[in-house]
């Protein structure tokens, strides 16, 4: 098997020599024959222009002649002058063309560049004659003038030297004319021996390309059958698998599955940049380039690389074959292809780990809700029943709206920006009393559902079916306020710790406890507070005094307001330590609430020592938000500029948080304060405090409570 395969090896030397050799021989004969079928093409245009040049000094004669007898008679002698002037134009023009061509050394030419020169002399003066040659009188009619006659003379002796000088000169050019077709007769002779050679040698070469095609018949038999095994392989395995060279382009074999991964066919040249590039995120394409491009270091640790590989798990989204899209999710694993020289390729393997990725997340949602179900249990501890059961009637009476609110017919955008409006006004409400109840479970829903609204606010035309995602969002909501009113009776069904001491179990307390929602506010307003300075990173406390003199009537809109009033206050209000201590502050601010009886009516206090409310930055955040315009803003007087405050949609916060930036809380205050009969003012000094002052009729004027 050595010998055979030493000859083999041997026989297939040769044959590369043989047809390196035929190739060699090939090419030169063509590169000669290009050159001199190149000198040939040259010089047969010299024999035209040679031919064409021995007409123009008899033709030169003959015009002379025309113009010498046209002078004569006083005939018209500009046209004759000029057909002059053309010939010889065109007669130097050709003489030029065979001087700068591979003729100029030839004597032909030399002798007659000689002839022509001796005709510039006796020539140029007629060539150049630009006066009037006839003048006219009464008496004697047409006769040559001076200039004329003296024009005459010139042609005259220009027409003799022609007649003698034309002979010798077109002899001149014949003898050229026939030197080259002499020339191109043997470059004709030497191009069909060129072209005899090259027939042979195509002749050789294509006998010595039969004779190889025979020998490798079988090898190429075997190779076939090796790249069948090969694209069975690569149809059958589940991963995708391609390779890459070092301009980071695919090779062109490459796995079926690359192609149900990547929704396409052709790969082959693609770089591997433009694979990702509509799949992925442009700072993960980024990345993913820079990886790919350390891979072919030398000094790169193949172990340490996977462990950094930012492919590991990707997230595409292609075409699901049906006119929608679909996630997807991928991961890459590279191997180094070694060659004697380093690295020479870089083999690419795909994974589709969509279902694996889908069952993790699964299992982590899982986690989750069994988790959010615990920290719901535990914040709903921490909230007496009744308060809790209070606000879940609460709560559902206006989400129950918020659906009627939904339910409401509509046609024009108008009409469904104002159905906005009203959900925006009632699901801030349940959020504020939510966080305050810090039932964070509730807060984060109705939040997410907020953000809905929002984005359904932002679109420029609005329809029917833009409030689709907000009912299924809602339907959610509510059936988890039906699980946290579940998970509620529950916990009040279970005997209280005191029990064996003889007291009251939890669902005695509920019966026995009378209701006092204002006052059992404090403490939730309180731990609102710690939680808003905590989230905030501002230092205040809160003072409540005169909340157990409200009446019944007024409990929910006190509610409503004190909780919007203590978000405000957190987030514009008081200001961080550094700030307080940079206008020599105390580093803890002071938020109070008082509530008094005045007159016939109530006052409610509303105060904190925070920074203040500038007009200029109220103006300039309304007409940021289009709410007014740059010249209603420099007409506005402080009195109207601390209105804004109130209007729907307004807010300085440019970020939106759980707490503040949808432009709904003080427009909720104002409504709910107008609604009762009551009024509303505002006063502040920048730097030092803002105070709110709620004035409420008595409360048995009002038919109604306003929630």
């Amino acid at each position: 098997m050595m010998l055979a395969g030493t000859e083999r090896r041997r026989r297939q030397l040769v044959i590369a020599g043989l047809g390196t050799a035929l190739t060699l021989v090939m090419g030169a004969v063509l590169i000669m024959g290009f050159r001199l079928a190149t000198h040939m093409r040259a010089d047969i245009g010299s024999l035209q222009t040679a031919s064409t040049a021995q007409t123009y000094p008899e033709e030169i004669s003959h015009q002379l002649n025309s113009l010498r007898d046209r002078l004569e008679v006083r005939a018209y002698s500009g046209q004759a002058l000029a057909d002059l002037q053309g010939t010889v134009k065109r007669f130097e023009q050709k003489l030029n063309e065979l001087s700068v061509s591979g003729e100029a050394d030839a004597p032909q030419l030399h002798r007659a560049l000689q002839l022509w020169h001796q005709y510039a002399p006796v020539l140029d003066p007629v060539l150049y004659f630009n006066g009037q040659p006839y003048v006219d009188s009464d008496s004697a009619g047409s006769s040559l003038s001076r200039e004329g006659r003296q024009h005459y003379a010139e042609v005259k002796r220009a027409q003799l030297f022609a007649s003698d000088g034309a002979g010798p000169l077109q002899a001149q050019l014949a003898a050229l004319a026939a030197t080259l077709q002499r020339t191109c007769s043997d470059a004709a002779a030497r191009l069909r021996t060129l072209l005899l050679a090259g027939v042979l040698a195509a002749l050789a070469l294509a006998g010595a390309a039969g004779y190889f095609r025979l020998t490798r018949s079988s090898h190429e038999r075997a190779a076939r059958e090796a790249q069948e095994q090969t694209r069975d392989i690569l149809q059958t395995v589940r991963e995708g698998f391609f390779l890459l060279d070092a301009d980071y382009r695919i090779g062109s074999v490459w796995s079926e599955a690359l192609t149900r991964m990547f929704s396409r066919q052709d790969f082959a040249g693609l770089s591997f940049e433009a694979l990702l590039k509509d799949l992925v995120a442009p700072a993960t394409l980024a990345t993913a380039t820079k990886y790919i491009k350390l891979l072919w270091g030398d000094r790169a640790h193949e172990n340490l690389m996977k462990s950094i590989n930012p492919l590991g798990q990707l997230e595409i989204t292609v075409d699901n074959g049906h006119g929608g899209k679909e996630t997807r999710y991928l991961q890459f694993d590279f191997h180094r292809v070694m060659g004697p020289e380093g690295v020479k390729q870089v083999l690419c393997a795909v994974g589709d780990i969509t279902s694996s990725v889908l069952l993790a997340r699964e299992l982590q949602d899982s986690q989750e809700n069994a988790n959010a179900q615990v920290d719901m249990m535990l914040s709903m501890l921490h909230v007496e029943p009744m308060q809790l059961l209070s606000f879940l009637d609460t709560a559902e009476t206006s989400l129950e709206l918020v659906n009627t609110i939904l339910k409401e017919p509509a046609r024009t955008d108008a009409e469904f920006r104002r159905k906005l409006g009203g959900l925006f006004r009632e699901l801030h409400g349940i959020k504020g009393e939510a966080s305050a109840l810090n039932l964070k479970s509730i807060a984060s829903r109705v939040h997410a559902l907020e953000d809905m609204v929002a984005d359904c606010k932002k679109k420029p035309e609005l329809t029917g079916n833009d409030f689709l995602p907000l009912v299924l969002r809602l339907d959610d909501l509510l059936a988890h306020l039906r699980s946290v009113r579940e998970m509620a009776a529950r916990l009040t069904a279970l005997p209280a710790p005191a029990a064996a001491a003889g007291a009251p179990s939890g669902s005695a307390a509920l019966r026995t406890q009378s209701p006092r929602p204002v006052e059992d506010l404090s403490p939730a307003l309180q731990a609102m507070a710690a939680r808003l300075a905590e989230d905030h990173a501002k230092h205040f406390r809160l003072t409540v005094a005169g909340l157990s003199e409200v009446p019944p009537s007024y409990a929910a809109t006190i509610k409503d307001c004190l909780i919007q009033m203590l978000r405000n206050a957190a987030v514009h209000g008081i200001e961080p330590p550094e700030v307080r201590r940079a206008h020599t502050k105390q580093d803890v601010g002071v938020v109070s609430v008082h509530f008094r009886k005045v007159g016939e009516g109530y006052e409610l206090l509303f105060e904190d020592d925070g920074a203040g409310i500038g007009t200029e930055a109220l103006k300039a955040a309304a007409v940021r938000r289009r709410l007014i315009s740059e010249e209603e803003a420099r007409g506005m007087d402080t009195r109207a500029a601390m209105a804004l405050i109130f209007r729907p949609g307004f807010t300085t916060q440019e970020d939106v948080s759980m707490d503040a930036g949808r432009g709904v809380g003080m427009d909720m205050v104002a409504r709910s304060v107008y609604a009762l009969g009551g009024r509303l003012g505002v006063s502040t000094h920048p730097g030092r405090f803002t105070r709110f002052k709620i004035l409420l009729p008595a409360a048995q004027t009002v038919s109604s409570a306003v929630a």
